[in-house]
């Protein structure tokens, strides 16, 4: 039987109770899923149904992210409701391939793990499966472990099996819906022009779950905590002379936390040096915000950038970007900290539109 898997949290359960009805029969499990969006968040939706394959002894085969192949598939139901045209027409897409795939290993059996999911019409999904199984000359197999108190002992397995509780169904339009009517953006959206792995994003918790990967794996003690977190995403942000126009722009790097600010400006700006871990370093005070230099910047992250555009495009980890924040300027200041090429600047003006925002986020925590 070839069972279409969307994700770990409704494969984990539903593979379970397959096995149970048929247990002489061979299940393999087919991830095929280009409607997922952005690529990280794929990425991080498959690592965990490998693990979850893992755990239950199911093969795995990996279809195509042909992601443009779906986006002209929907192309005029972009707007439409969860549960409406996109999602019959994206079920339809991934159980078609399935079929087809499901044809060539000439298995007989044809399901999907998307039945168990509350974010989808069973019935139409049990019809549309039908239907498609059998122009490909298999049986779809009508699975309802929704039933019963299904649901609930899902969402168990799924917590206490330590799986990926992804929070929007998959597609770009579904999250921005769904973040909308949250009040929220879509932060999943947002990526780093330097590729920093930022907190909260879909690679961040990636690599925490391949952190626990490895925690399992080697009898690591640990617990997977969801904590909610208010986060902090830099959307543009940019320093020119307070004597020019804003297309006049300073080369410059803002560190993480920095606020929203229109305008602001600096005055004259007092270069001192001071004491940091044994190490001298330039910062530039004004009441409005907190300057560094580049050459402090290499001394204090060990790095040999060139300028501040160098360091745009290699920026330092994350967590150590905001670990010196926090000792320049203490755990709670939202105050623009700013790295400059040179001590040389004075009275600038600063524009950053950023954001701070509540999302949950995972962690392993070793004992």
């Amino acid at each position: 039987m070839l069972v279409h898997i969307c994700c770990s949290v409704d494969s984990h359960y539903f593979l379970q109770e397959l096995k149970k009805i048929y247990p002489n029969e061979k299940l393999i499990g087919f991830f095929y899923n280009p409607n997922i969006h952005p690529k990280e968040e794929y990425d991080l939706r498959l690592f965990d149904v490998k693990r979850s394959c893992e755990i239950l002894d199911i093969d795995l085969v990996i279809g195509d992210y042909d992601l443009e192949s779906w986006l002209d598939r929907i192309k005029g139901f972009e707007n439409a409701e969860e549960k409406g045209d996109r999602c019959t027409i994206c079920f339809d897409e991934r159980l078609l391939k399935s079929a087809i795939f499901a044809m060539q290993l000439n298995e007989k059996y044809l399901t999907t793990t998307l039945l168990t999911s509350p974010m989808k019409n069973q019935n139409d999904l049990f019809n549309q499966g039908k239907n498609i199984a059998k122009e490909y000359g298999l049986e779809f197999i009508c699975l309802d472990t929704r039933s019963d108190d299904g649901t609930q002992r899902q969402s168990k397995l799924a917590k206490d099996s330590n799986l990926y509780r992804q929070n929007y169904c998959g597609c770009f339009y579904a999250l921005e819906k769904q973040r909308i009517r949250s009040n929220k953006i879509a932060l999943e959206m947002f990526s780093d022009i330097g590729k920093q792995v930022l907190k909260g994003n879909a690679q961040w918790t990636l690599n925490t779950f391949k952190e626990l990967h490895k925690c399992e794996k080697n009898n690591i003690p640990h617990i997977l905590q969801k904590d909610n977190t208010n986060i902090y995403r830099l959307l543009n942000g940019y320093v020119f002379k307070q004597d020019s126009t804003s297309k006049d722009i300073i080369p410059s790097y803002i560190f993480t936390h920095s606020k929203s600010s229109r305008n602001l400006k600096s005055g004259n700006i007092l270069w001192k040096e001071i004491d940091f871990d044994d190490k001298k370093i330039m910062l530039g005070f004004c009441d409005n915000a907190l300057f560094i230099d580049i050459n402090s910047i290499n001394l204090v992250f060990g790095k040999n950038y060139k300028n501040t555009l160098d360091m745009l495009y290699n920026p330092p980890l994350y967590d150590d970007e905001l670990a010196f924040r926090v000792k320049i300027l203490g755990f709670e200041s939202i105050k623009p900290f700013i790295v400059l090429d040179s001590t040389s600047f004075d009275n600038l003006k600063i524009n950053i539109d950023s954001i701070f925002q509540n999302i949950d986020i995972f962690k392993v925590i070793k004992f």
